[in-house]
């Protein structure tokens, strides 16, 4: 099955986020890295200067917090900007950074590049905030086809 029949929704979530695939007329929710459905939201910067996302990202959250961002999903259309260690980062930049480990986990497992996603959004966001939540889907290397509530 190529990226064109495949149906691929993401809840980039505040807390927790997920992504699935809809086959054989159903939708089924695809795994992380750590076998599990529900990644975190959540980034952070090890001592390394290296990305963490996710579960590994929230294990820091308590030690590191000047290096650990989370909630900013609730800032997507501001100019809110996180500063972990000596980097800055907006909600669309940390939002990506999310959206990008889902794109991977189910490019993994699907074994096969995606593309095109439907990512859900809730229903009072604005023209603002869905258009820095594009830009989240683009950094990440994803064309969001649609957005739905």
């Amino acid at each position: 099955m190529d990226n064109a029949t495949l149906a691929i929704g993401i809840d980039l979530g505040t807390t927790n986020s997920l992504i699935a695939v809809w086959q054989d007329g159903a939708a089924q929710l695809i795994p992380n890295k750590f076998g599990e459905y529900l990644t975190p939201s959540i980034i952070s910067m090890d001592e390394n200067k290296q990305i963490l996302v996710g579960k590994p990202a929230a294990a820091r959250k308590t030690s590191h917090p000047d290096k650990t961002a989370a909630l900013f999903k609730r800032a997507m259309g501001s100019n809110t900007h996180w500063h972990l260690g000596e980097e800055s980062f907006n909600a669309p930049e940390l939002s990506s950074l999310v959206l990008r480990s889902l794109k991977e986990d189910a490019e993994d497992y699907l074994q096969q590049p995606i593309k095109d996603v439907v990512i859900s959004v809730p229903a009072y966001f604005s023209d603002e905030q869905r258009k820095h939540t594009r830009l989240a889907a683009e950094l990440a290397g994803l064309n969001a086809v649609r957005f739905d509530q």
